[in-house]
């Protein structure tokens, strides 16, 4: 038997299908900033990439970005940030994929801390649940790149998985993973209230805290300054956090 070709998954396409239901406009600056050049960067290992900000009703911003490393790697992020008035989660879904293997994380934030706030948890969370059940039978051992300081902050239903090598089988796992997820994510968004003001304070203090760990510590970063330089590293950084 002919061992399997390896092709890339149709990421864009399926991700698109549910965060077109959100009422996407897309950005051209940010906090003031010329954003279009992310739009197509390309340098050293980086031989393309595209990286797309979104605005929504709701929504601060959606990050939606695909890099490809020598057409050997690709890297697919998208996430998910409300507005300062809301308190339902962050979505986050990362995942590294290549004919060796993958490596992905998905999970959705809480801005609450669950175990002091456990109306938080059932309202925003445990609609994940049979989503993460079948992750679970999918990838039954967890990722190993896991840093403590993500675990710190990511939820009870965090996905993550590190394997190889990558299968069509394996990558339909992680995009029904991802698109499970985000169509749970959007019935949250999709019925979600503006918060209490005195409720959300400390819930903003956990969001940025996410935000700025997320943006100091992200092990893609030295990649990707390696590949475009320094200016337009620290660009991304800031539209993705």
């Amino acid at each position: 038997m002919m061992p399997e070709k390896f092709t890339f998954p149709s990421y864009e396409d399926r991700m698109m299908e549910i965060l077109n239901k959100f009422g996407l406009k897309k950005m051209e600056t940010y906090k003031g900033k010329d954003i279009t050049k992310l739009w197509d960067m390309k340098g050293g290992g980086l031989v393309w990439s595209y990286k797309y900000l979104y605005t929504a009703p709701k929504i601060e911003k959606i990050i939606f970005s695909v890099q490809s490393f020598r057409d050997k790697l690709m890297c697919y992020t998208t996430s998910v940030w409300p507005e300062d008035d809301y308190a339902f989660p962050i979505y986050s879904s990362f995942w590294a994929e290549s004919a060796k293997g993958s490596y992905m994380l998905i999970d959705l934030y809480p801005q609450a801390d669950c175990i002091v706030d456990l109306p938080y948890m059932e309202r925003y969370l445990d609609p994940l649940e049979d989503a993460y059940d079948k992750g679970l039978k999918n990838f039954s051992e967890r990722g190993t790149r896991d840093p403590n300081w993500w675990r710190a902050f990511s939820s009870p239903y965090a996905l993550t998985a590190d394997f190889g090598p990558s299968t069509k089988e394996t990558q339909e796992n992680i995009l029904s993973l991802a698109t499970d997820y985000l169509k749970i994510y959007y019935d949250l968004w999709e019925k979600d209230e503006p918060a209490d003001a005195v409720y959300l304070e400390r819930l903003h203090e956990r969001k940025q805290a996410i935000r700025q760990n997320l943006k100091d510590k992200d092990p893609g970063g030295l990649m990707l300054e390696n590949s475009v330089g320094h200016e337009l590293t620290e660009l991304t950084l800031e539209v993705l956090f």
